[in-house]
């Protein structure tokens, strides 16, 4: 694909996360409109624009950033098996107020008493129609967001754990389950730009669906300056930490957005990495298919492996320049 084309994508996206910039501050430089298609029978507004800094967004459960202006996104983790619906109408509420895009990540758990049970049948309980009702009822309310939103299923998927059922090593049903719940979700919420979210891992390739279901990409991305010290005997940034999952992820040429990103450790060390990612033009080297960064604003509610805990990756909005 050429390069002019990648980058015409990744500012479709870009624009498609600007709905109503109005209630939050002021716009970036626009140019023209025109219509493009993207995948099958499907068409979307694109804008040729310039913007003067990524796209920045947050997953804010606690509601530390409510204040910001300038981030973009709003992320919002729902179990499609027991979707909080009064947290998802408010965080919908609120980003409608902040004119945000939403991005909704579902995660596909079982019916089990313990939802990690029951992977070895996961997907072939979501082809045979068990989950319609789930599908059906996440797509429906988001749906209803007046302004943009897109879709994150089943993220992290190439690296099988005992924490998510659906990252199982079986490549083929996964891409069977994800095909599946966008074409479901496609007839119920028609405006939905769907996320392939892997980890960032080697394997990943073996999970792409194919570019009719893929409207973005997203990776996750993680800064913890004591494993960097352990494992590579000194800090790493931002650049250094994300290139080889940019590498592995930019042949599909799609618009790649950080879904996730975490950065924990001493104050220069976070410093450092929030002053690497403010300098980041959209659209240029070294990431020309970067469109967005999304923080994760939480402590991490997982164990890492080798005595690290759950990393804190909680900021201020100062901090994260927001």
């Amino acid at each position: 694909m050429p390069r002019a084309t990648i980058l015409a994508l990744c500012l479709i996206f870009l624009q498609l996360a600007l709905p109503a910039v109005s209630a939050a501050g002021p716009a970036p430089d626009i140019d023209t409109r025109e219509t493009t298609s993207i995948g099958p029978n499907r068409s979307i507004d694109r804008a040729t624009a310039t913007f003067r800094s990524l796209l920045l967004g947050v997953y804010d459960p606690h509601d530390q950033l409510q204040d910001s202006d300038r981030s973009r996104i709003e992320h919002v983790f729902v179990y499609w098996q027991a979707v909080d619906e009064p947290m998802l109408t408010a965080k919908m509420r609120f980003a409608e107020m902040k004119g945000r895009t939403l991005m909704v990540t579902v995660e596909p758990y079982t019916k089990a008493a313990n939802w990690r049970d029951g992977g070895d049948h996961l997907f072939a309980d979501i082809m045979s129609g068990r989950f319609d009702r789930q599908i059906a009822a996440v797509c429906s309310a988001v749906a209803s967001y007046q302004g943009g939103y897109w879709i994150r299923w089943g993220h992290e998927m190439e690296q099988p754990t005992d924490r998510y059922p659906w990252a199982r090593g079986d490549a083929h049903g996964y891409i069977a389950a994800y095909r599946y719940f966008v074409d479901a979700c496609r007839t119920i919420a028609p405006r939905a730009q769907f996320v392939w979210s892997p980890k960032g891992e080697r394997e990943l390739a073996a999970y792409y669906p194919g570019d009719d279901y893929v409207d973005l990409i997203g990776v996750s991305v993680w800064g913890l300056e004591k494993w960097d010290r352990e494992r590579y005997g000194k800090p790493r940034g931002f650049a250094k930490t994300f290139d080889q999952k940019y590498r592995r992820v930019e042949k599909f040429g799609k618009p790649i957005i950080v879904a996730e990103l975490g950065v924990a450790g001493r104050k220069a060390y976070r410093q450092n990495w929030m002053s690497e990612i403010s300098a980041l033009p959209a659209g240029s080297s070294p990431f020309p298919l970067l469109a967005g960064i999304v923080y994760f604003n939480d402590k991490e509610p997982y164990h890492w492996p080798g005595g690290y805990g759950s990393p804190d990756w909680r900021m201020t909005a100062s901090d994260l320049g927001l």
